[in-house]
């Protein structure tokens, strides 16, 4: 997951519609009213997350994709009173399997936020585990988050191993080159646990 850390000032679209309808639900949220507000919003945490979905960390487009509540705006565990905070938006991409689609209107253990993935193990075949030193509970919970999100889908693995073997190399011929990798490189975040 993106270690995500939201731009201090909210985009200023977002801080105006919020005046002009201080009484906006999650209703308003696909309304016309938004609409432009949510692009704006949308670009703004494309470059919060460096172009990569909060969730699984694929390239993303700052047009394609979509606005996530980290905390879901309806549903038993809703924090419609979220509806509208910056800091509770990620952008998302949109898989069938996965990322917020299959999270839907549910709590995530573990938010995309500073870190998130300390409690992630990353395999050279690109699945995610949780640490083996967390306790049975923390370890259920890193699966929850993994499950939820569709993390562990094949497509997904493969393509993580794919740059897992190309950052492996990277290190063995020429280590001086892993920090620039890693500033580009989709699943920049969790390639980290290799090293860390």
């Amino acid at each position: 997951m993106i270690e995500l850390a939201h731009n201090p000032v909210t985009p200023q679209a977002l801080l105006d519609f919020s005046a002009a309808y201080p009484q906006a639900g999650p209703n308003e949220f696909d309304g016309a009213a938004f609409h432009l507000v949510k692009k704006i919003v949308k670009a703004s945490l494309h470059h919060d997350q460096g172009g990569l979905c909060a969730y699984c960390e694929t390239p993303l487009e700052a047009d394609t994709g979509q606005i996530d509540h980290i905390k879901p705006k309806r549903g038993n565990d809703g924090h419609p009173h979220l509806t509208f905070s910056y800091t509770n938006y990620a952008h998302g991409c949109i898989r069938a399997d996965g990322c917020g689609q299959r999270k839907g209107d549910r709590l995530l253990p573990i938010e995309p936020a500073p870190g998130c993935n300390e409690r992630f193990s990353l395999s050279s075949d690109g699945s995610l585990e949780a640490m083996p030193t967390l306790t049975r509970r923390e370890k259920h919970v890193v699966r929850q988050t993994r499950d939820m999100l569709g993390l562990q889908n094949a497509a997904l693995v493969l393509e993580r191993e794919k740059w897992i073997t190309s950052f492996i190399s990277l290190l063995q011929e020429q280590p001086s080159l892993a920090k620039d990798f890693l500033k580009e490189a989709p699943f920049r975040y969790i390639l980290l646990r290799l090293i860390s």
